[in-house]
């Protein structure tokens, strides 16, 4: 309580500071007008500079704003230049805004966090606001994102709390390695790597470690997305680079002091549940059988009459012998596959007198329907976001505060994440001159999830790992799941009708856990020598440690004994940059920009993981209280790099600028007496607008640019080396083997080039917008550590230098304001858009085919020579030269070949983003549609939904159906020809049955049948917010007030997907840390979020 009326006091404390600082303020009014034709602007916003205190002007252009002493107001208007005038002593203040036509004072922090105008820029940048980042009621900073940056691709991972995304940046340069973009915070770079940990208990959902960032916190981001722009990072920028500045790192906070408080709350619930078919039971070939995985049973009582009326049938009501009409007997005490024998004495009440057989015992009768088991399994979810930012400023030194808070419940019971992150940063001139700045965070993340990775056995063949939404999705549709026993109330063992592991047992015992706790922070000093140079030291460090706990309850089915397991992971960066900074007028016509830097990077990540297997008291999870301890991994790995770099600027009369940039590396991850490599680059841009004479009025700005980059890529860590692995101990000890893979002592660096050119245009007073980019990348000398080379030579790969890959495409960035009204309203519009071909020229391996992974050596994600990134490898169906496919003359049903070829391309055809901006006087809507064409997925969900019976399509059951196509041979593939030389048409008949569950359409036919257009439009977000006007607030506390509701993923639609699947295309398979694309398996259902929001300034 003590602690409590403290914080209280201090609250109280600010708010009577900065209420009695308003005591100071007057009452400021003006009009706002239009330069072309001197009208009034309504709707146009007027702030208190370094604030978020502001007001908007009426229908006649005009406004009224309290300001306290010294206070400059900033108006801007949509396709208006923005303007800053200092109040003084006047009492009224008139503006006229100017047309935005040339964006001259556009600032983005490019490479290194230098801080450029954006016309100077030879290459495509995109600056994102927060306002697009924030109150998105999305706790990812990753998918707040999706659908708003041309030349972005972002792939969600379904709906579960925390859950991994996988982000490229114009296309992959990488065949086997790392394709994601570097992110940098506050100047140093944050890892966001996955390091999934994989075992016998199966897998589960992880995050990626930027989730440790709070969006909410974002003051502003950027994304490089050419080598140009990336080209100072050095090789970990290859794939692009996202620069995000935080709150706590921001400038420009006005005087005195401000605090801000946001609080929102979202409801989250399932989306895309497939259409079930509620007419067949469980069982199979139209017999019910209580012990089979799926539902080809007979119909459902009520579906009997209507059955045999319509199709001659003779089903009856009696399912059981002995059993009233419509019961079947209790499926956990019936003896199917020889599992309800052992529940009797555990739950005797689900036993009774068998009137048939007095003296004995029968399982007593249940009613034989249809059940919701997702509606009653799965759970509403509950967001709960908070942040808390206090800011105070002087003329000479600044600081910030912000502490945030993120709870996240998720729709399967047991599943939660949870977020706190503590932020402080400043910044000050000292005595000296020295200006100093700097930031400290520290974030503490945890996840809980029951086992929850995709199990693509289970989906097979009913066995496996132990996944909650395998087992949920595949369940007969007359299991009484909820109402059923789910373990054995002495033991606490699994209760399943078959052995499997329940889902309900899964959620309540089988749970993975994560504690992240994470500390990163900068220190900047910095002098000015002489008017033209600047010299700065920049250091930072970001560490965090992640402990994983596995519990794998003894009494499953998976692994009979239980098991823990615990991962424990570190990963520490150091980053350190020195820079002089150059920069000279040498006339009105030319000036010169320059740096000349060196950094030290130094990355360390260690792994320890421990299995124990055997429980030996239930309840008691640690790897110490287990019969058995394996030592699965255990090690360090540790690389380092200098470089030395410069990016020289030169500009004539501010409207032609040339850029020169270069860097040499040297890497520890390749050979010592060859680690050495260097990557230069040229861009240009120029301002016509400024230089020729004569253009229409219309065209108010225009630019174009070039550049042509080249970046190096090193290697992962000892690759050049052949390494021993431990392996499990024998007679209890400890083991070591030599590695399957030959390191390459001659390693050499990747290096990709590209080739960049665009267009900035802006016209009828800044109404259109226009950013046009095309790009041409080339990746060469790839290192490939999966090449195959003859198991004679001990090893089963080799590490190669090989390969190249091609990145080409177009991004337009189209902003449109079709609507501005005199009476304050404005409709504007961003249309985002990206066509990317990649194409791998060459595989780098004998044959031109790359096998990169997936479920089977046989099924699974291959480059191929000339062909597009990450084909989908499987097994076809056998045809005819015209496509026919060839029928097996006894089965009915059609051959599957014996070899494996690509049935797939899982690139899209273009990404599009709709951003639409409706604002009136104080109320704000947005809302963003995101359109994702083409592109193809294998969906193991359908096959098996389908392999099971379980799809509302199966319905119709009734009768044989004949598949189209010609006899073919079984041993040579060919056509059977009649006496004449013609094909035979297929005549024989099959049941739906063999249709979809034998060797057919289902899962245990042909890959090719399960592959999908994944083509997907959605409806990402919509916002609708309120800010409270000065005339309301003028009276209180606050400087500022807004309110707001959201909702995200509201709707979607895959229209080439299978019929009443009703899964999202978007969601990953168990592969977010690699290049394996394309696939999907028991994932995560996606979900969508209804919230509302409310953000204070006092």
């Amino acid at each position: 309580m003590k602690r409590k009326l403290q914080f209280l006091g201090v609250v109280l404390a600010l708010l009577s500071i900065t209420y009695a600082g308003r005591a100071q303020e007057r009452t400021v009014t003006g009009t706002v007008t239009d330069v072309i034709d001197n009208s009034p602007l309504p709707g146009a916003a007027v702030f208190i500079k370094g604030t978020t205190s502001g007001t908007t002007t009426d229908i006649n252009g005009k406004y009224s704003i309290a300001v306290p002493s010294g206070a400059t107001l900033v108006f801007s208007f949509v396709g208006l230049t923005s303007q800053e005038v200092e109040v003084g002593s006047r009492s009224v203040v008139d503006v006229v805004m100017q047309s935005d036509a040339t964006e001259l004072a556009e600032v983005v922090v490019t490479a290194i966090g230098i801080e450029r105008e954006k016309k100077a820029l030879g290459y495509a940048v995109t600056n994102l606001d927060n306002t697009l980042i924030t109150q998105r009621s999305e706790p990812d900073p990753v998918r707040t994102l999706q659908g708003k940056i041309p030349g972005v691709n972002i792939q969600g991972g379904g709906g579960a709390p925390g859950q991994a995304t996988k982000i490229n940046i114009r296309g992959v340069s990488s065949l086997t390695g790392n394709t994601q973009p570097l992110f940098v915070v506050d100047g140093v770079p944050f890892d966001n790597s996955v390091n999934a940990s994989t075992g016998a208990s199966g897998g589960t959902q992880y995050s990626n470690r930027l989730f440790d960032l709070d969006p909410n916190n974002i003051e502003s981001l950027t994304v490089l997305k050419g080598a140009a722009a990336a080209a100072l990072y050095g090789s970990r920028a290859t794939n692009g680079a996202i620069i995000i500045t935080t709150k706590a790192a921001k400038k420009g906070v006005k005087k005195g002091m401000e605090v801000t408080y946001s609080s929102s709350y979202s409801r989250e619930e399932i989306s895309g549940i497939p259409d079930y078919q509620n007419i067949y039971t469980q069982g199979s070939n139209q017999n019910y059988n209580g012990g089979f995985i799926g539902n080809w049973g007979a119909p459902f009582p009520e579906y009997v009459d209507q059955l045999n009326a319509q199709y001659g049938t003779n089903y009856s009501k009696t399912y059981a012998p002995g059993y009233p009409e419509g019961t079947v007997p209790h499926p956990l005490v019936a003896n199917s596959f020889g599992i309800g024998q052992g529940y009797r004495n555990v739950f005797p009440e689900l036993m009774e007198e068998d009137p048939n057989n007095p003296g004995s015992l029968r399982p007593v009768p249940v009613e034989l329907k249809s059940y919701d088991i997702i509606g009653g399994f799965f759970e509403a979810g509950n967001l709960f976001e908070n942040s808390l930012n206090i800011s105070s400023s002087t003329d000479k030194t600044t600081l910030i505060g912000t502490v945030s808070r993120m709870d996240n419940d998720g729709i399967v019971p047991n599943s939660k994440t949870s977020r706190t992150n503590l932020s402080f940063g400043g910044n000050g001139v000292l005595a000296n001159g020295l200006f100093l700045s700097g930031n400290v965070n520290y974030v503490n993340t945890q996840q809980q999830t029951p086992q929850s990775g995709s199990s693509f056995f289970f989906d097979y063949t009913g066995s496996g790992t132990s996944s909650i939404y395998s087992r949920i999705f595949y369940l007969p549709r007359n299991y009484n799941l909820m109402g059923y026993p789910f373990e054995n109330p002495v033991t606490g063992d699994n209760v399943f009708y078959r052995s499997l592991d329940n889902p309900r047992w899964i959620a309540e015992y089988n749970l993975y856990n994560s504690v992240v706790n994470r500390v990163f922070g900068t220190i900047n000093l910095s002098y000015d020598v002489a008017p033209w140079l600047n010299l700065m030291a920049k250091g930072g460090i970001n560490t965090y440690t992640e402990n994983r706990r596995n519990i794998v309850r003894p009494g499953g089915t998976v692994i009979p004994s239980g098991e823990v397991w615990t991962d424990d992971l570190t990963n520490t960066e150091q980053d350190y940059n020195f820079i002089a900074t150059l920069s000279k007028d040498f006339s009105e016509t030319f000036a010169f920009r320059g740096i000349v830097g060196t950094n030290l990077n130094q990355r360390q990540f260690s792994q320890r993981r421990v299995t124990g297997t055997g429980i030996i008291q239930t309840g008691l999870n640690i790897t110490n209280a287990t019969t058995t301890q394996v030592v699965n991994r255990d090690y360090t790995r540790l690389r380092r790099f200098y470089a030395i770099y410069s990016d020289l600027q030169f500009s004539y009369r501010d409207l032609l600028f040339l850029n020169l940039t270069g860097r040499n590396d040297w890497s520890s991850t390749l050979p010592v007496s060859d680690n050495s490599y260097f990557y230069p680059g040229i861009s240009s841009s120029f301002i016509f607008t400024e230089a020729l004479q004569g253009l229409p009025t219309w065209i108010d700005y225009g630019k174009i640019r070039a550049s042509a980059t080249k970046v190096g890529n090193d290697a992962t860590p000892y690759l050049t080396n052949t390494y021993y692995s431990i392996q499990t101990p024998f007679e209890g000890v400890n083991r070591a083997t030599l590695g399957n893979t030959l390191g390459n002592p001659n390693l050499k660096p990747e290096f990709t080039t590209e080739y960049e050119a665009g267009i900035e245009a802006r016209v009828f007073g800044g109404r259109i917008g226009l950013d046009f980019t095309y790009f041409h990348r080339t990746s060469t000398n790839q290192i490939i550590d999966q090449s195959r080379i003859p198991a004679s030579s001990g090893f089963n790969y080799e590490v190669i230098n090989a390969g190249e890959l091609l990145n080409k495409g177009i991004e337009v960035g189209l902003d449109v304001t079709p609507i501005k009204t005199k009476s304050g309203f404005v409709w504007n519009t961003f249309f985002s858009f990206t066509r990317i071909r990649s194409i791998v020229v060459d595989a780098g391996v004998e044959g031109g085919t790359l096998f990169i992974g997936g479920p089977f050596s046989t099924l699974g994600v291959v480059h191929r020579s000339g062909e597009q990134y990450g084909q989908i490898f499987g097994s076809k169906n056998t045809r005819d030269a015209e496509g026919n496919l060839l029928i097996n003359e006894v089965s009915g049903l059609p051959f599957v070949l014996p070899s494996s070829e690509i049935i797939g391309n899982p690139n899209p055809d273009f990404l599009l983003g709709i951003n639409n901006t409706f604002s009136f006087k104080n109320f704000t809507l947005t809302a963003l549609i995101d359109w994702k064409q083409g592109g193809q997925l294998f969906s193991s969900s359908a096959a098996s939904l389908l392999l099971r019976g379980q799809l509302k399509m199966s319905e119709d059951r009734e009768g044989l159906r004949v598949v189209p196509g010609v006899y073919g041979n079984p041993q040579t593939y060919e056509p059977i020809l009649d006496d004449q030389g013609n094909e035979i048409r297929n005549t024989t008949a099959v049941t739906s049955f063999d249709y979809h569950f034998s060797n057919g359409f289902g899962a245990y036919g042909a890959d090719e049948t399960n592959v999908y257009d994944a083509t997907v439009i959605r409806l990402r977000e919509v916002t609708l917010g309120y800010s409270f006007p000065q005339t309301l607030l003028s009276k209180t506390p606050l400087g500022s007030a807004r309110i707001s509701i959201s909702g995200r993923n509201l709707f979607w639609v895959a229209p080439n997907m299978l019929e009443g699947l009703n899964m999202d295309p978007e969601v990953l398979a168990e592969f977010p840390d690699s290049n394996i694309q394309g696939f999907e398996y028991g994932a995560t259902p996606t979900t969508r979020r209804y919230g509302v929001n409310l953000s204070v300034t006092f």
